[in-house]
């Protein structure tokens, strides 16, 4: 009983390692809100997946992962505010593979979008 006590355990171990290993290996993009209202819709397009953050409340921000299977292409975005108004833009460039890339996508009080 022992042996199998020692054994679920050690497989436990490795699973959660594993999990927050792949976290730490895929790449993600960040968007904060530094508007001073609430984004209704935030979609960041890359070229071969669509990441789709919902809604931010001002100061908020939302992290997603995605595939290191990717076509090269730039990171565009797609922030809606009060009903109607759209900002569009791209940014940044993407290519397959890239372990750990981080990308951050702040959107200013004056409408500025910054990417780093």
């Amino acid at each position: 009983m022992k042996l199998v006590s020692k054994i679920v355990l050690s497989l436990f171990i490795l699973l959660v390692v594993a999990y927050y290993g792949s976290a730490f290996v895929m790449p993600s993009v960040t968007v904060v809100n530094k508007s001073g209202v609430a984004l209704e819709e935030v979609e960041v397009a890359l070229p071969s997946s669509n990441l789709d953050f919902g809604a931010l409340e001002n100061g908020e921000e939302n992290t997603l992962h995605y595939s290191l299977d990717q076509s090269d292409g730039v990171y565009n975005y797609h922030f809606k505010r009060n009903s109607s108004v759209i900002f569009r833009g791209s940014c940044g460039y993407v290519t397959g593979n890239e372990l750990h890339k981080r990308v951050v996508i702040t959107f200013n009080e004056n409408n500025e979008v910054v990417c780093s």
